[in-house]
């Protein structure tokens, strides 16, 4: 299946969210600065991507790398 970038932007705007409530995350950044690692929200939201796409962690992570309008967005 081929999503378009609207697509998976729309998804990761629906669950990000989510991820953030169930993880207790709400006001964290994804990435902190300074700090060993990413949020949970993070985490979960990337798995959720990798089951909607179908895919691998690699190629989901690969799929993000060309599209750095959707980890900025979402942050």
């Amino acid at each position: 299946m081929r999503l378009s970038m609207t697509q998976i932007s729309r998804f990761i705007g629906e669950v990000v969210p989510v991820a953030q409530r169930v993880t207790g995350d709400g006001g964290e950044s994804a990435a902190p600065e300074g700090g060993g690692g990413f949020a949970d929200y993070a985490l979960v939201s990337l798995h959720y991507l990798r089951i909607y796409l179908d895919s691998s962690y690699r190629m989901t992570i690969d799929l993000l790398k060309e599209m750095p309008q959707l980890t900025s967005s979402s942050a």
